[in-house]
């Protein structure tokens, strides 16, 4: 199985960023754009796993959620990966050291299960389309969509697996871990 932990989108966020991912369509000659139910955030990208190692996967995600409270991400941008004159479209968050600090944690987690740490620093963002070709430019693009400021509520960190169903990938969560509440007024219910 294939699978990552990441930080899954509330109902509304992905409202929000289907309506962004259509306007990034129309400026696109193609693309391979997300499945609205799949968008997320990427924490720790782990590709083949036997199922023998997702208890030490799930223990991983447990000892991280427990050592963090939940915390909000305000979403203002839209970016790209360019390769070439493809890229990958991603939408994207003020910079935020609690998440930075999750990061750090669920690294230190699985790392004390057996799984290696990620090669890569974390580059916070929601994909919205791969393989994207546009019209004009990807410059062109970004100056063009405004992206309204939008906070996602991070209360939860989810084990996932990638599944193939027919022609269509879906994110399925395997196992999910609420972050400890934060006894605060500024995280809306």
């Amino acid at each position: 199985m294939r699978t990552f932990i990441g930080i899954s989108m509330k109902q509304d966020v992905k409202e929000m960023l289907f309506q962004i991912q259509q306007q990034c369509a129309q400026m696109c000659k193609k693309g391979n754009f997300t499945e609205k139910d799949n968008f997320h955030m990427t924490l720790h990208f782990l590709g083949e796993t036997t199922t023998g190692e997702i208890d030490d996967l799930k223990q991983a995600v447990y000892e991280t959620a427990l050592q963090n409270k939940e915390f909000v991400l305000t979403l203002n941008q839209i970016g790209v990966f360019q390769r070439g004159e493809k890229g990958i479209i991603w939408a994207g968050t003020e910079k935020n050291n609690t998440l930075f600090r999750l990061f750090e944690g669920l690294e230190k987690s699985l790392s004390r299960q057996g799984f290696a740490r990620e090669k890569k620093k974390l580059s916070p963002h929601i994909t919205l389309a791969r393989e994207a070709i546009p019209y004009h430019s990807f410059a062109q693009m970004q100056k063009s969509i405004l992206v309204e400021q939008k906070e996602i509520i991070v209360d939860c960190i989810t084990l996932f697996e990638s599944v193939r169903i027919g022609s269509k990938l879906r994110y399925q969560p395997i196992f999910t871990q609420e972050l400890k509440k934060k006894n605060h007024k500024n995280i809306p219910k």
